[in-house]
């Protein structure tokens, strides 16, 4: 039996139908989180280095379209960027993680971008990478290429 390495993450019937509301998340589409334009852009850049397909928003944003229930293909993977404006206590995190038990393979996988004080906080467990700031496409891209690697072994 061969296995499609690029397949989506779809619970299927058995007979290869997707099941009905069931949560479809494409490890190569990327959302990138953060408040700031500009660490946006920079995230975006790098993740594009990685041959991800990348949306970017605002947290508010992010929140509003990953709390509604839609059959749309989600991302496989997510870049958070905690600042004053997110923080890993927020319900963004919540809705990553619903989106995760939805899906057979936990995805999405979900980086976050934290600044060097928060270094010594505890590590949140649907947090699969942290990256310390300041983010260089040699700190982030091994590590989005490590975790997209593991997901499609």
């Amino acid at each position: 039996m061969m296995v499609d390495r690029h397949a989506t993450d779809r619970p299927s019937d058995g007979n290869g139908a997707a099941v009905a509301g069931s949560c479809v998340a494409d490890p190569t589409q990327a959302l990138v989180i953060a408040a700031s334009p500009i660490n946006r852009i920079v995230l975006t850049r790098i993740a594009q280095r990685a041959y991800l397909k990348v949306q970017a928003m605002e947290p508010v944003e992010a929140r509003r379209i990953l709390s509604a229930t839609s059959p749309l293909a989600r991302p496989g993977l997510v870049i958070v960027d905690i600042d004053a404006q997110v923080q890993m206590s927020d319900d963004l995190f919540l809705h990553l993680e619903q989106h995760r038990s939805a899906s057979p393979r936990r995805l999405p996988l979900v980086i976050t971008i934290v600044p060097s004080r928060l270094d010594a906080s505890p590590t949140v467990e649907h947090v699969d990478a942290r990256v310390v700031r300041p983010v260089t496409p040699e700190t982030l891209q091994p590590v989005i290429q490590r975790l997209l690697t593991a997901v499609q072994a």
